[in-house]
């Protein structure tokens, strides 16, 4: 960002997001999320999908499914408040602080059906690394 004052970065960042392509390509929020799986742990990755099944519930209001929808960009945007290259663990605590306070405003709205969505995702996606082979199915094999 440039020199201005914080608050201008901050205004100008939020200004500038395009809010429907968000909620549009929220495909690729889920494919982001697939890939920290395998970086991060099982509770983090947890959290992020339950926010990721509030945000497509079609019962959440808009300004949540917004909110939510640009905690999950937030992580996988090339620009950052505090990147960390320049500011170090800082550059980490502001993402965590996007989405802590994204699932701190909708953690009511994780219903037990969405708690099961979640469930079945990460069983789906445990399975699909375990069954994941470089080798050829048997009958193929020298």
């Amino acid at each position: 960002m440039n020199s201005e004052n914080p608050i201008t970065n901050i205004a100008h960042f939020f200004k500038n997001i395009d809010y429907d392509r968000i909620i549009n390509n929220a495909g690729l929020i889920l494919e982001y999320i697939k890939k920290q799986a395998v970086k991060g742990g099982q509770e983090s990755t947890r959290t992020l999908l339950e926010l990721y099944f509030v945000m497509m519930n079609d019962n959440t209001t808009k300004f949540n499914k917004l909110l939510i929808g640009v905690a999950l960009a937030y992580q996988v945007l090339p620009n950052d408040f505090f990147p960390t290259e320049d500011y170090g663990i800082l550059g980490v605590f502001d993402n965590a602080a996007a989405i802590y306070f994204a699932y701190k405003r909708v953690k009511k709205s994780i219903t037990p059906e969405i708690r099961q969505k979640v469930e079945e995702t990460l069983a789906d996606w445990e399975k699909s690394v375990k069954e994941f082979t470089i080798m050829k199915p048997e009958s193929e094999r020298i």
